[in-house]
């Protein structure tokens, strides 16, 4: 070890060792500078040699078929080619993730021009009905339909659960109902009471009184001709969408009985190919518009029920824009009850507008033994309530079980009454 005498020797070798170690330190770093510049420009010259000899193949093979090669498109194809070949899990990822979101782009697209405009589809199916239909007389003239086909094209699949409003009992089955369950035997005369009551109850007379509605007329012609031949005072709610729709409701009114519209409204299903029909998509304007329009076809009605509707009964802000036109034109709205999630009670209470709600549907199985069981529950719920609406559709089985039920109905006591004098009286006692 040197020995150092003095301060003044110490400085100078302090000085020396700093400098020694700055330039070893640029000499090293100079050196990892340039050994770094090797590697890249090696690793860059095999990937010309590559691309070049993958340019050179297609060049030869472009000449034998005398193409014209263009080394740009060259560069791109072998990109394609080398991301297929050897993808990497995210763009794998990626790729499916895109190829998912454009099949659910075009089936909402699907969805909703099925939803907002279905009038081709409905008369294209309706007319591949008509042509595998039997013919009469080898004439160009419908015998008659096949009624599960045409149900499927304009029909959403209906519920067959029973319906009584303010019922004081738990909720019961339709067997419980048809076997006479559900009948209330605790009424009490008024009269008899110490109070005063706020409104005056339903009142419909001694005997018990039932509206048939019948729904989807102006279709099926040959079906609406039999209904409208039984001459009862049925409501006949008839499809805006009908041909020949003056003729066929000039001849209803005729037979006794009173008009409504069947306001096609969007169902869950896809069974939405009503020409007409009031969607969710629509806005408020749109659907009071739409409303209108199928309302101008049917002058001097009293009132409208909806055709399927199972999710637009449940939008609240579009049952609002409907229950404002019937405001204004003094029309009484029939909820189908479509599902139990309707708003329609609670919107038209809010605008004042008449309601009622359907109590049974009767013809879901296109029996007569079955609509004759049906036809019996809306029987016990009328001895109960008062009233009982009950709705059906122009079926075989429900023509032929009417004509049987009506004949009985003087025996049994029990009136049927156009489905406006039911709705007047209850809208009367604020029910």
């Amino acid at each position: 070890m040197k020995i150092l005498d003095g301060d003044k020797e110490a400085h100078k070798y302090q000085i020396k060792q700093a400098v020694k170690y700055i330039f070893l330190s640029a000499f090293f770093g100079i050196g990892f500078f340039f050994l770094g510049m090797l590697i890249y420009k090696i690793n860059s010259d095999e990937g010309n040699i590559s691309t070049s000899e993958v340019e050179m193949e297609r060049m030869s093979i472009g000449e034998e078929n005398n193409q014209q090669i263009v080394p740009e498109a060259i560069n791109s194809e072998v990109q394609k080619t080398e991301k297929i070949a050897e993808p990497e899990p995210y763009q794998e990822a990626l790729y499916q993730s895109s190829l998912q979101e454009e099949v659910l782009a075009e089936e909402s697209a699907s969805n909703t021009s099925s939803v907002i405009d279905g009038a081709q589809l409905f008369y294209q199916k309706l007319a591949e009905l008509e042509q595998q239909a039997p013919l009469k007389e080898n004439k160009a003239k419908i015998e008659e339909l096949p009624q599960e086909e045409l149900d499927k094209i304009y029909e959403e699949e209906l519920p067959n659960n029973v319906i009584v409003e303010n019922w004081e009992e738990p909720e019961l089955t339709p067997e419980q109902i048809a076997e006479g369950y559900h009948i209330y035997q605790r009424h009490t005369d008024v009269k008899q009471l110490n109070i005063r009551p706020a409104y005056k109850p339903a009142y419909f007379g001694t005997e018990p009184v039932i509206a048939v509605v019948i729904d989807d007329m102006g279709i099926a012609k040959k079906r609406t001709a039999d209904i409208i031949s039984l001459s009862a005072p049925l409501t006949a709610a008839f499809l805006s969408y009908g041909t020949d729709l003056d003729a066929q409701v000039a001849a209803a009114k005729e037979a006794g009985m009173e008009i409504m519209l069947h306001a096609p409204m969007e169902p869950y299903s896809k069974a939405d190919v009503a020409p007409d029909v009031l969607s969710t998509q629509m806005s408020p304007e749109e659907v009071q518009k739409r409303l209108k329009d199928m309302l101008s076809k049917f002058p001097g009605i009293k009132g409208i029920n909806n055709h399927m509707g199972s999710k637009f009964t449940e939008d609240k802000e579009r049952m609002q824009a409907v229950m404002e036109v019937l405001r204004k034109e003094d029309l009484f709205f029939l909820d189908s009850k479509t599902t139990a999630k309707s708003v329609g009670k609670e919107t038209a209470q809010e605008q004042g507008v008449s309601y009622a709600s359907r109590n049974v549907f009767i013809d879901n199985e296109n029996k007569v033994e079955y609509i004759q069981k049906q036809l019996g529950i809306a029987e016990k719920i009328a001895r109960r309530n008062g009233y009982a609406i009950a709705i059906g559709h122009p079926k075989s089985g429900t023509y032929e079980a009417l004509k049987q039920w009506l004949k009985s109905l003087p025996e049994k006591k029990i009136k049927i009454l156009p489905l406006s004098d039911i709705v007047k009286v209850l809208h009367q006692s604020h029910i």
